[in-house]
């Protein structure tokens, strides 16, 4: 499958950001805030909306009944140039009756390892620290951290 986008310097750092079929957004620098998004935020924006879709698809796959999700992203950025991302941190949180911890961890799981190609490119070169909420039918909420077991040492 080929993707293919066109930017057009609009003015200073600012640039529009095109795809084939005319979907736009505008980007530009870190020193411009506040009128368009710069590439890091997308790039988180990216993140978070691929690893999001898994989930719920997975979720619902496993007859996961979720009434609400929101997922948080935060990146912290290498001091110097390239000022990289070093670490993101994505929190998912979860709302639904019965909603199991196992089948959560599994989607996550999934997504990480298999499915979320955001992720597949960042591969070993970014730490993506995960915790997740699950919050019941009564509002109860449980926070965990995810342990990605790809890259755990044996004991």
């Amino acid at each position: 499958m080929e993707v293919s986008v066109k930017l057009k310097w609009n003015k200073a750092l600012r640039f529009n950001a095109e795809v084939a079929d005319g979907r736009a957004v505008e980007i530009n620098s870190a020193e411009d805030m506040g009128h368009a998004f710069t590439p890091m935020e997308l790039f988180l924006f990216a993140l978070a909306g691929c690893t999001a879709m898994d989930v719920v698809w997975i979720l619902e796959r496993q007859r996961q009944k979720v009434d609400n999700f929101e997922i948080s992203a935060r990146g912290i950025r290498h001091k110097e140039d390239p000022k990289y991302y070093e670490i993101a941190d994505l929190e998912y949180k979860i709302e639904g009756k019965g909603i199991r911890k196992d089948a959560v961890e599994r989607a996550i799981r999934l997504s990480q390892e298999k499915y979320c190609s955001v992720r597949a490119m960042i591969n070993d070169n970014v730490n993506v620290r995960i915790t997740y909420k699950i919050r019941d039918g009564e509002g109860q909420e449980q926070t965990f951290m995810y342990a990605d077991h790809s890259s755990q040492e044996p004991s």
